[in-house]
């Protein structure tokens, strides 16, 4: 046996209910998905109609209203964001769990929440957010943030 101490093992960062979550939208790429064709699925009837003839790629300015701040988002993230997610039926009793948080997220323009504040917005126990989020498995490439 080795008289040198043992060093202590590195925690492991392991999410908790406050951690805050977001789409990591690279997860798409290195994944070999398209969030393009997934994102189209979530339109409204009337934005799924314009998107039709939409060029790939197409671009809009978003502003966050908080912060005043104007970035470049894809169009259909911008339709999701200022219609879509404002109808009725954006998010329902039958979204599964994990598509109703990527809504949430597609709906905030991607801001990161915790399990708490998704299970205030979703009605749902923020430990089963929590549970689904932190696991092995990443969902729609929802994933811890930790800040850039």
């Amino acid at each position: 046996m080795s008289t040198e101490k043992m060093r202590p093992q590195p925690k492991l960062n392991r999410p908790t209910i406050d951690t805050k979550f977001r789409i990591d939208y690279d997860w798409w790429d290195r994944s070999n998905r398209d969030l393009e064709v997934f994102l189209r699925s979530h339109l409204c009837e009337e934005h799924r109609m314009q998107c039709e003839n939409l060029e790939n790629g197409a671009m809009a300015d978003h502003v966050d209203l908080e912060t005043g701040e104007v970035t470049r988002i894809p169009m259909i993230q911008y339709f999701i964001i200022n219609h879509c997610s404002q109808q009725a039926d954006y998010i329902t009793s039958n979204t599964s769990l994990v598509n109703a948080i990527f809504l949430v997220f597609l709906a905030n323009g991607n801001t990161p929440l915790s399990a708490l504040e998704l299970g205030d917005r979703l009605g749902r126990p923020a430990k089963t957010i929590l549970r689904m989020l932190a696991g092995q498995r990443v969902y729609n490439g929802i994933r811890p943030y930790y800040g850039d």
